[in-house]
């Protein structure tokens, strides 16, 4: 078996495909839970790291900045959604 390079942050790439995932899909009500998902792995993966378990913070920082980015953006387009919604149809 070979020897590893090191701890990695597996953690941290789930919650970067995650955030990508969240951002394709936040004009849908699902993005909101994927980036909430993002934020919440990426937490994960940013204190392993401070616990010298993994390694590549940048990973699970990117992961919890789009998810975040994710969660305003389809909040955004609910409420714009909502707003069309209540519109007099003419």
């Amino acid at each position: 078996m070979a020897a590893s390079d090191g701890p990695r942050n597996q953690i941290g790439t789930a919650s970067l495909v995650l955030g990508v995932a969240a951002i394709l899909s936040c004009w849908l009500l699902i993005g909101v839970f994927l980036g909430v998902a993002a934020v919440l792995t990426g937490d994960i993966g940013r204190r392993r790291v401070q616990r010298g378990e993994a390694s590549n913070p940048r990973m699970a920082t990117a992961g919890i900045v789009l998810g975040v980015i994710a969660i305003l953006a389809g909040l955004a387009a609910v409420g714009y959604y909502s707003w069309l919604d209540a519109q007099p149809n003419h």
